[in-house]
């Protein structure tokens, strides 16, 4: 009997804690309290990040703006918008 081949991949590594995204409700206090009031109204999303797009306080915005003071748009996913603040990754739906 012929032995079947297994390949080897090498293992997927954990995310890191920072890696993490936080919602809104597990922000600290003090970074909830902070944190400017965003309006949300629609985002696109595109395999292509040049054409992906997030409506922000009637505002349209691409990966890297400000989307309010100290707020920055990291990133937009399918359903959700990674955003900072002071350090902190959160995810927000839209």
């Amino acid at each position: 009997m012929a032995a079947t081949a297994v390949t080897a991949y090498p293992p997927i590594p954990a995310a890191s804690a920072s890696d993490r995204l936080l919602s809104l409700a597990e922000l600290p206090a003090d970074v909830q309290r902070d944190l400017p009031k965003l309006a949300i109204t629609g985002g696109v999303y595109s395999p292509t990040p040049t054409q992906r797009l997030l409506i922000v306080n009637g505002q349209v915005l691409n990966e890297g703006a400000e989307a309010a003071p100290g707020v920055l748009l990291e990133q937009i996913r399918p359903k959700a918008a990674v955003l900072n603040f002071r350090g902190y990754r959160y995810g927000v739906p839209y």
